[in-house]
């Protein structure tokens, strides 16, 4: 399983997760401090897409990933990237 596929179709759910407003915010973060957002956005995250038996959490934990919040970080890395070069 390809964990940056799987990372990458939890991207519309996220994006429904902010308004234009937190977005732009978020866009303009550079990556370096994105770990701002492990609290609020990445709680969210946590309890939503990072279910235990959710294949998304499935897919870190074969990738060698154990720590939640290491999950979340990566997810956000791969959120701003993709905003980034579609904006």
């Amino acid at each position: 399983m390809e964990i940056y596929k799987e990372i990458e179709k939890s991207f519309p759910k996220i994006e429904k997760l902010l308004t234009e407003e937190r977005l732009l915010e978020f866009l303009q973060t550079p990556s370096v401090h994105l770990g701002k957002y492990n609290f609020g956005l990445g709680t969210i995250i946590r309890l939503k897409l990072l279910r235990p038996k959710g294949t998304l959490f499935q897919a870190f934990v074969q990738n060698g990933f154990t720590d939640r919040d290491e999950m979340t970080i990566e997810i956000l890395k791969g959120f701003h990237q993709s905003i980034q070069r579609s904006r």
